[in-house]
């Protein structure tokens, strides 16, 4: 889900690196560098822009949930989105970015989803999320991508309006948008090297319901690369409670989908993750809870699993398979807010920090294995990322173990692959923190200042249950505490970060802070511009003063 808003400016290499780090490589070049923002028309030799793609690529602002995703035709081919707020001055909303790489992720070429508000391209006014967008929904994100072996790129989000309450309760709200699925294929079928450049179409999948109706949101997104069929799952919020997760498939490489299926049980389920078995198998994991939307009663909390064996036509009732406590945010605030951060939005703690309270499990296969990872609270309440196994197509799992076990920092925003006969697995890691303590967030020492604490760990593993000593990718660290959103008060970094195998090639991506220009205020997370620093961008205000206050970024790295 993306976060609402504001302005930037900073330079940024485009590769960095230290000595036993791989080179971090810039993708999003928002910074009137690496040629700036493309349209789909113009991937393919085409002339259309406009001016939401120039200020696109001058403005610095925000991007988060990367996804990533590597071409099995052609290994060098490599497609990734975000939620990118390069939008906002001129479609005043955040929209689904697509970028591009065709050296193995050395260098991107950065574009936007067709279809936005202002978008009056052939591509863009003949998809139907430009139609919603007309309607109100200017708003896309929860970014997700998938191949298959002919060259064509799956990319899977969502678009919305913010939402207008329409009634006495704030469940009634006005949230007009639906979920998607983009087609992104070869320019020439016959040259591996233009796998995914041509925008083909965008199909939504679910439409959401005014007022008390839903709200489809936290997407994922897998390929059969045996069948080319597509598999697509999201939670699909309710005003009266008790999400489901619904899934869809595509038999005819994404040109239709399904009517969607309802695949949950209990109540509180979201961020669905897909897997597909050796022979076809499709297996689905999220995060649910016994205890209804507003946690009543006796709760039973963690990943919840359901099957298909017959290509995701009919599937298993569901269970939560695997008990576990969740890590999440608002463990630090002393309120149960989600996220702290200036005033309204301060906590008891006086802690500053971005949500991480999607503790989705992240699912991956390897021939009959299946292996689940998520963000677990330890009794300390310490987070830790742990594994468990099955073998037996999820009717049973391995006791959950820690895939590194540091004694030193919070461990959140897991997720894993597999190629080869290997797992990989990527998260952030906070051991780096100088005042780390099992109840503070994240680069907090005990006033409440924060720094550049965070990295990104990986670690792999072939047999999903012994992982090898784990290697930074990050070569600096990040402060994820910038006040950036909400007007400048508080931070937001996504849901997730990813990483993608495909034979020998691994590939991770985060969110990170290295280029945003702090402000002089002395806990540290402010950014340059706001009033705090005797800037002019307010609380609330719709402020593009150009500082670099706001330059959030998505990075790379390829893992060796």
């Amino acid at each position: 889900m993306i976060l609402a808003f504001a302005a930037v400016l900073a330079l940024s290499q485009t590769l960095t690196g230290s000595a036993g780090v791989s080179a971090n490589v810039r993708v999003t070049h928002d910074n009137g560098t690496g040629g700036g923002y493309l349209s789909a028309d113009q991937l393919v030799g085409g002339s259309y822009t406009d001016s939401v793609l120039f200020r696109c690529g001058t403005d610095r602002r925000q991007q988060n949930e990367p996804t990533l995703a590597i071409d099995p035709r052609n290994t060098a081919i490599r497609t990734s989105g975000s939620n990118d707020y390069c939008a906002i001055p001129t479609n005043f909303d955040a929209w689904a970015g697509f970028y591009r790489s065709n050296d193995s992720g050395a260098t991107w070429t950065d574009s936007l989803l067709p279809g936005y508000k202002l978008d009056t391209s052939t591509q863009g006014t003949a998809s139907p999320v430009h139609q919603m967008a007309l309607g109100g929904a200017i708003a896309a994100g929860d970014p997700v991508q998938a191949w298959d072996k002919a060259g064509n790129v799956f990319y899977m989000g969502n678009n919305f309006n913010r939402g207008i309450e329409d009634g006495p309760s704030a469940a009634f709200r006005d949230n007009t948008g639906d979920v998607w699925v983009a087609t992104y294929a070869a320019s020439n079928p016959a040259d591996s090297s233009t796998d995914g450049s041509r925008y083909v179409r965008t199909v939504i999948l679910a439409s959401n319901v005014f007022g008390l109706g839903s709200f489809n949101d936290k997407t994922g997104i897998q390929v059969d690369q045996a069948n080319g069929n597509v598999y697509a799952a999201w939670s699909d919020f309710h005003g009266n409670g008790c999400n489901e997760i619904v899934f869809s498939r595509s038999t005819d490489h994404g040109a239709s989908f399904s009517a969607p299926m309802k695949i949950s049980s209990v109540c509180s389920n979201q961020g669905p993750n897909i897997a597909i078995g050796p022979t076809g198998q499709v297996y689905v994991s999220w995060f649910a809870s016994t205890g209804g939307t507003f946690g009543q009663g006796n709760v039973t909390m963690g990943a919840a699993f359901a099957s298909s064996l017959d290509g995701g036509r009919t599937f298993s009732k569901a269970t939560i398979a695997v008990p576990f406590t969740p890590f999440v945010s608002n463990q630090f605030s002393g309120n149960g807010a989600r996220q702290c951060g200036d005033a309204p939005f301060n906590c008891p703690t006086g802690q500053t920090f971005p949500r991480f309270d999607l503790a989705q499990p992240t699912l991956t296969t390897n021939g009959n294995d299946i292996v689940m990872a998520f963000q677990v609270a330890l009794a300390s309440g310490q987070g830790q990322i742990q594994a468990t196994k099955s073998s037996n197509g999820g009717s049973s799992w391995s006791t959950p173990a820690a895939i590194d076990k540091e004694a030193k920092g919070h461990q959140f925003f897991p997720w894993i692959t597999a190629a080869n006969g290997m797992y990989s697995a990527v998260y952030y890691d906070s051991r780096a923190d100088p005042n780390y303590s099992a109840t503070s967030a994240p680069c907090n020492d005990s006033s409440g200042n924060g720094y550049a604490c965070l990295n990104v760990f990986y670690t792999s593993s072939t047999d999903g249950v012994s992982w090898t000593t784990s290697q930074k990718l990050t070569s600096v660290p990040t402060n994820p505490n910038f006040e950036q959103f909400g007007g400048r008060t508080v931070p937001f970094i996504g849901d997730y970060i990813m990483v993608s195998a495909v034979g020998n090639a691994v590939e991770a991506v985060w969110t990170d802070q290295r280029d945003t220009v702090a402000g002089p205020d002395s806990d540290g997370n402010d950014p340059l511009g706001d009033t705090h620093n005797g800037g002019v961008c307010g609380a609330f205000s719709t402020c593009f003063d150009l500082t670099g206050g706001l330059d959030q970024n998505i990075y790379t790295a390829n893992v060796s």
